[in-house]
């Protein structure tokens, strides 16, 4: 009775693992594996079928022994070349997913060029158009003739001189945020020093930076994308971190373009890495559009680390003058 019913519950499975089959056979490549696979189980289902009249009907039902050795032939065949072709189905899906990150690669690479097009478009139009108006104001205030003039509106005069120079300042500040100037005339070393020279509030934290870098340039993209990259860490670790101080390591040599940064802070899990900052796995896709490695550590009262390094052999717009 317990092998009627075994026998009962393997046909009903084969059956319906045959069915599934025939569906599979409309919604992936190299169908014909399917229809290998739904040929075998079907010939299963047969095997099934007369092992299980056997047990019931006993003597009453022989079925020949060459129906076994051919039904198992077949089977065994079925099987074997259907998972030939699952094999090509496998090659297949990786080909799939392989053009899926290179155009995710390629659509990241193509929204950084444009947004930092933007960047300098915007600085171009603040500096070369606001700028001048208000520097043209400036000196006409200055130009102003103050004899005569009381106490009361003397003072008005310099108040609006102020402002026009804070506004200047600060349209200067903008643009540079935009488009670092520095960083287009001489390059990542002088940029990440000029940055943080001119770091608003650093508070209690104290930054030291190291770079072999004197005159060397780099493709633009590298450049903008690895600048944008150190910014946004120690933006991160003035804001979040707590800490007293940063290490900052940007090197070259071998064709390899290194970044070790680390501060003394607070740490934070993994679990809330998206919640700093522009998100760490943002930084970690931006080095990935170069070709470069990522990697970030930290834990709680650890402070946090990363290691950055882009291999120039690799990337494709390699390392270039301007």
């Amino acid at each position: 009775m317990v092998l009627q019913i075994l026998l009962i519950i393997s046909i009903i499975l084969q059956i319906v693992a045959a069915a599934i089959a025939v569906r599979l056979m409309m919604r992936t490549k190299y169908n014909f594996s399917w229809i290998l696979f739904t040929v075998a189980l079907t010939a299963m289902v047969a095997i099934r079928c007369a092992e299980y009249a056997q047990v019931v009907w006993d003597r009453e039902f022989n079925v020949p022994q060459y129906f076994f050795v051919w039904m198992g032939v077949l089977t065994s065949l079925c099987f074997a070349v259907g998972i030939f072709y699952v094999q090509k189905i496998f090659n297949w899906i990786d080909r799939i997913n392989h053009q899926q990150r290179i155009s995710e690669k390629r659509i990241l690479n193509t929204v950084l060029r444009t947004e930092e097009k933007e960047r300098l478009r915007f600085s171009k139009e603040l500096h070369d158009g606001l700028g001048p108006l208000l520097s043209s104001a400036k000196m006409s205030l200055s130009a102003l003739d103050r004899t005569g003039m009381g106490e009361d509106k003397k003072e008005l005069l310099d108040n609006t001189n102020y402002v026009i120079e804070e506004a200047i300042r600060s349209l200067r500040e903008i643009s540079n945020n935009l488009s670092p100037h520095i960083l287009n005339d001489f390059g990542l070393g002088r940029g990440v020093a000029n940055f943080i020279n001119k770091l608003p509030a650093k508070g209690d934290i104290r930054i030291d930076y190291d770079t072999n870098l004197r005159g060397e340039r780099f493709d633009t993209d590298v450049e903008v994308i690895l600048y944008r990259v150190i910014c946004e860490l120690i933006n991160n670790s003035i804001k979040h971190s707590g800490g007293s101080g940063i290490t900052l390591s940007l090197w070259y040599r071998d064709e390899v373009l290194g970044l070790d940064y680390s501060d003394n802070g607070r740490g934070f899990n993994h679990a809330a890495m998206a919640d700093v900052g522009m998100g760490l796995s943002n930084i970690s896709s931006r080095i990935s559009s170069l070709k470069g490695t990522c990697h970030i550590r930290s834990g709680k009262g650890s402070g946090m680390t990363a290691e950055i390094r882009i291999n120039l052999k690799d990337y494709d717009g390699r390392k270039g003058s301007k």
